[in-house]
């Protein structure tokens, strides 16, 4: 269906289909022998690990761009391609652009946009590394052939990010909010349903996304090292919103990251733990847990508790804490409006203005911003920190 003023070819890989994929593959080789080039396979090279566009597709494309369209997602515009072209061939800065997409849910039999509040433009280093409005499929991309040969090899967790970020690295990124394909959400044996559904995909992919982000900063020359954190948090993050779409108990929450850590054979416990202290407190039973768990005996034991933060996160464990008949000595602060200096009755100080002593715990009861204040108080030797 597609309509444009330039030559082209479609390179059709077949890896060894048993459905009758083949044979209609011919019967369109023979209707357009020019356009149509087939790679047929009669072993399955995907699970052998063969890379299938260094191996197969690379060595004969001979055009000048490369668009793709896996099995399962398919094109909705049928200027798609030409609108593509003309961006490129007036701007050979872009080394890739994408568009926006329609995600197709068949679990629910819904249709969703994909990419949120995201105007057509350029795209900036932190959206490149740990999208915020949505990912780009890969039936969105349209890039320049001559960077895509040359493309190292670094074993990302999926092909489709590895492409993105090393494309990132030889010209601009731009993005077109127009939804002209569409992508189907855990289509049968699709990876995103494997994903979801096997613990040790979920795990192979955090420590893949770890391995290959690493040699990438080097080759980057580190000029997206900024951002690897959040990629990082991310990636574990991912697992977590798929599993538990109503969220999580703290005994889960545990128990899951445990898991994790044995199935990748330990390899990012460094990272699990840091995503540990700072998502646990998204547990529906945090609060509670904690102040049982922890705080009462501490309390018991006539040491002084303050709380870090003064937010809505305060107030809740401010509400847990009156329930069980714990008091504590305040709330601190970084920074502090003038006009307040106490939350339900506790007095709010600054953080420069605390003296810390060895009997003094503190609790940090806040979403945002969160890991940075643990690494404040990770750094006091006078004060223990509950997480």
């Amino acid at each position: 269906m597609q309509k444009g003023g330039f030559e082209y070819e479609i390179l059709i890989h077949d890896d060894a289909s048993t459905d009758g994929t083949t044979k209609i593959l011919q019967e369109y080789k023979k209707e357009y022998p020019n356009k149509i080039k087939l790679i047929l396979q009669k072993e399955n090279q995907y699970s052998k690990g063969v890379d299938i566009l260094r191996t197969y597709i690379y060595p004969i494309v001979k055009g000048k761009y490369i668009a793709f369209c896996e099995g399962d997602d398919f094109w909705i515009y049928n200027k798609k391609l030409q609108k593509q072209y003309d961006l490129m061939e007036s701007n050979p800065n872009i080394s890739l652009c994408y568009h926006n997409a329609l995600v197709y849910r068949e679990e629910s039999d819904e249709l969703q946009i994909n990419v949120h509040n995201h105007p057509s433009g350029y795209i900036d280093d932190r959206e490149i590394i740990s999208p915020t409005k949505g990912w780009y499929p890969t039936a969105s991309f349209f890039g320049r052939t001559d960077y895509m040969k040359n493309q190292p090899d670094f074993k990302a967790a999926t092909g489709d990010e590895a492409l993105r970020t090393y494309m990132a690295c030889k010209g601009d990124l731009y993005f077109i909010n127009a939804a002209w394909s569409v992508y189907r959400d855990f289509a049968d044996g699709s990876w995103n349903q494997r994903y979801r559904s096997d613990k040790k995909i979920a795990a192979r992919y955090i420590v893949d996304t770890v391995n290959y982000f690493t040699k990438f900063d080097e080759y980057s020359g580190k000029r997206f090292s900024k951002y690897l954190h959040i990629k990082y948090m991310q990636a574990i993050k991912r697992l977590f919103n798929i599993k538990y779409a109503y969220g999580y108990t703290v005994e889960q929450f545990e128990n899951d990251l445990n898991d994790l850590k044995i199935i990748s054979d330990h390899v990012v416990d460094k990272l699990m733990n840091v995503f540990h202290d700072e998502y646990i407190i998204q547990s529906i039973d945090y609060y509670e847990c904690t102040v049982l768990n922890r705080i009462k005996s501490i309390y018991q034991n006539g040491n002084k508790i303050f709380i870090y933060g003064a937010g809505a996160e305060a107030v809740k464990a401010i509400i847990v804490l009156m329930r069980f008949g714990v008091n504590i000595s305040g709330l601190i602060v970084t920074k502090r409006d003038n006009k307040i200096d106490t939350l339900l009755g506790y007095p709010i100080r600054l953080l420069e203005e605390m003296k810390f002593k060895e009997n003094i715990f503190v609790w940090p009861c806040l979403v945002n911003g969160r890991s940075e204040v643990l690494e404040i108080l990770g750094k006091l030797q006078t004060c223990t920190v509950l997480i």
